[in-house]
Formats: structure tokens, C-alpha cells, sequence
């Protein structure tokens, strides 16, 4: 990935350059843009059954995740389990740096509720 150099007509352009070939991609990310290739999207019949099963159990853990972030007594439990892990990061554990990503993974992280 690449970024340009700002000027009038690469800040006003972004998708892919080349239809045929699909090489360049410009987007715009936090006022940037960033050239790249094009992403590759995976065939719909070639994701398997597990896969969709990970894709459905992320999106649940994503939506409960801003569920909980939503309730203020909720949102200041995690905030101290998250300052808890940033101060003592678990011995070959993931330190998360961001509340949201931090939240996502426990919930898919955490034994199931009987």
C-alpha cells in the first residue's frame, strides 16, 4: 500500500484506475488517500460452512459488543477490565489498545452461557 502525494486531482479521485487488469485502487481512509490493489473478494460459493459460521458468531459478538457499550454501567465494567489488561498484559496474550476490539474479543473469546 502506497499513500500520494496531496494534490487537487489525487484527493478528488478514488476507486480503481485500470477495469481490465484491476491493479490500482485509490481510497480515501481519515483524509488520506491511499493507492493499493484492488481488494479481492472471496466467491460466495466457495465459502464453507465454517467459515460462515465464524463470519455469523464475529457479527453477533460485534452487535452485543455496542450493545453493552451502550449501557453506561456496562461500558465502565469493561473500561476497567481494559485499563486491568493494558497495565498487566497476560503472558502470551493479545494487549488491545482499543476499548471496542478489546470487548469483541472476550465476548467470542468467552466459554458459552449454559
Amino acid at each position: 500500500m502506497a499513500k500520494a502525494v496531496p494534490s487537487d486531482l489525487i484527493q478528488q479521485v478514488s476507486g480503481k484506475i485500470d477495469r481490465k487488469r484491476e491493479d490500482i485502487y485509490l481510497t480515501q481512509r481519515f483524509g488520506k488517500t491511499i493507492v493499493s490493489h484492488y481488494p479481492r473478494h472471496k466467491d460466495p460459493k466457495k465459502i464453507s460452512e465454517a467459515q460462515v459460521s465464524t463470519f455469523a458468531s464475529f457479527a453477533d459478538a460485534v452487535r452485543e459488543a455496542a450493545r453493552q457499550l451502550a449501557d453506561p454501567q456496562l461500558r465502565e465494567q469493561w473500561q476497567s477490565l481494559f485499563l486491568q489488561q493494558k497495565k498487566n498484559p497476560s503472558a502470551g496474550g493479545k494487549q488491545y489498545y482499543i476499548l471496542r476490539n478489546f470487548v469483541i474479543a472476550s465476548l467470542r473469546n468467552a466459554p458459552d452461557k449454559p
